[in-house]
């Protein structure tokens, strides 16, 4: 089975093509090719850019998925990822073939994503597990990062948004191009759509923790959200939400400890509530991650 890959990447967006390249480069995976973006300030059916944008995101990432053949898997990255040195290990065509062989129901496997608050605990221990050089003293760049494998885990309770980095399997091809051709609400964000397919079932989709590739923690959207007092979360949680990836990220967090933990509120908890997280802790502790690992 052949593996292609593309970014997705504005003509406008210099910067992060630049970016992007480079990390490509240094990585020996220049087999991800650039694909050229829609741009929704300049194209869209609608009369206002917001809407325009998002239309074009969805569009440009429903383009890229059908432009290659049905039998090949398609790794899709946003130009404005930072991807894990550890990724050409875990991501090549060996091991995309043996993932699409092991999961063969599988549509669709993130490599990173925003997952549902209430997942963060699993999602943070199996990182802790897999990147055992964090709880290393003497560890530094690198190796506090190094990966002893990668688990792969059901996405149908824990994807809640995002679409910066996933392979789609030559099965999900099939079913995006029916979910995109059967969809008619055209202003419906490309990741509101996975999610909504995900819950209810029609699209099968798996996540790599820790996470194989991921945005900055300070990151700038190319949809003009703040221009259109449209925002898709508040500030303060996207924030949250950003800072969170980055801890789940196969990489260097990049972001600063002393803000987030000024942002950081605690409320009253039960003693009920207080101990089930040290009994959480302690079991965690003992007991081997039990979804599927791959590496």
């Amino acid at each position: 089975m052949e593996l292609t890959g593309f970014y997705l990447n504005l003509d406008r967006s210099i910067d992060r093509r630049t970016n992007i390249e480079s990390q490509l480069r240094r990585l020996n995976c220049e087999w991800i090719r650039r694909f050229e973006a829609i741009d929704g300030a300049t194209n869209g059916p609608f009369d206002n850019q917001f809407n325009n944008s998002v239309w074009a995101c969805r569009k440009s990432h429903e383009a890229a998925v059908s432009l290659t053949p049905t039998d090949a898997a398609m790794l899709i990255f946003e130009d404005d990822v930072e991807v894990s040195n550890e990724f050409p290990a875990y991501v090549n065509c060996s091991t995309v073939n043996s993932f699409v062989q092991n999961f063969p129901d599988c549509d669709i496997l993130f490599l990173d994503c925003v997952p549902f608050y209430a997942r963060i605990p699993f999602l943070l221990s199996t990182c802790e597990e897999l990147m055992a050089g964090r709880n290393q003293d003497d560890a530094v760049g690198l190796e506090r990062h190094r990966l002893n494998g990668v688990s792969v885990v059901d996405c149908k309770t824990l994807y809640a948004y995002c679409s910066a980095a996933y392979i789609v399997t030559p099965k999900g091809k099939v079913t995006l191009e029916s979910l995109f051709s059967s969809d008619a609400t055209p202003a419906a964000a490309i990741d509101m759509l996975l999610r909504d397919w995900i819950a209810d079932g029609r699209l099968n989709a798996k996540l790599t923790v820790p996470f194989l590739a991921s945005p900055p923690f300070s990151n700038a959207s190319t949809i003009p959200y703040s221009v259109f007092n449209n925002p898709s979360l508040s500030n303060y949680e996207g924030l949250l939400s950003n800072a969170v990836r980055r801890l789940l990220f196969a990489g260097e967090s990049n972001i600063d400890f002393d803000q987030i933990s000024k942002l950081i509120k605690t409320r009253p908890a039960s003693v009920e509530y207080e101990t089930g997280m040290r009994l959480y802790e302690t079991l965690r502790g003992g007991c081997k991650v039990s979804a599927n690992r791959h590496g």
